[in-house]
């Protein structure tokens, strides 16, 4: 099956706006009471970045650890979707939770323009990439519900078409995100406080 007959199924294209409902209920939830949370995450992150400032090379090592880290957990998450498409919920609600608590922690210190700024160059792409792995994810979980109940399933032939996916549009949706993450956004950012 071609990669775009893959993501016109009709299973994988309601899994999409499932996993969008949530991220959105979720962001909206972390901006609303995830602030104090975020706050302790990055000061934690700040002390685990701070020893690779020193490198001089933080740009190519950031864009790295970003790239690899999103590409490992969207690998990771549409295997997980066989734990009944739990792990994948948990996932992009967590993770919206704190995008909403973190983007609420920046707009009450520098303001909403800024926020938006550290998001959007990058999370146009991004966002809407993690959500197809999501649904992916959310795709092999129904399967594997189906096979559960002793029904007719299609776990192998999902998840096979799930890493089809990931090869041909999240991996390098994820790439091109990381580029924008380290050397558009402080440039957006850049933008935003000096004007």
């Amino acid at each position: 099956m071609r990669v775009t007959e893959i993501i016109r199924q009709k299973a994988v294209i309601r899994n999409l706006i499932l996993a969008t409902a949530i991220f959105f209920a979720s962001l909206a939830a972390g901006a609303f009471i995830g602030q104090n949370t975020v706050e302790g995450l990055l000061s934690e992150l700040g002390a685990v970045l701070e020893p690779l400032a020193s490198t001089g090379n933080l740009s190519l090592i950031l864009l790295l650890i970003i790239f690899i880290n999103n590409a490992i957990k969207a690998l990771v998450l549409i295997f997980l979707g066989i734990l009944l498409g739990l792990p994948p919920m948990l996932f992009i609600g967590l993770n919206a939770f704190i995008l909403g608590g973190l983007g609420s922690a920046l707009e009450s210190v520098n303001g909403w323009r800024y926020a938006v700024a550290s998001f959007v160059p990058h999370g146009v792409i991004e966002i809407p990439v993690i959500l197809l792995a999501t649904a992916l994810s959310l795709t092999v979980g129904m399967e594997s519900a189906r096979w559960l109940v002793r029904k007719e399933s299609r776990v192998k032939s999902q998840l096979s078409d799930g890493l089809k996916v990931y090869v041909r549009w999240i991996l390098p949706g994820l790439a091109v995100a990381a580029i924008i993450e380290v050397f558009v956004t402080p440039l957006v950012i850049g933008l935003v406080t000096s004007g």
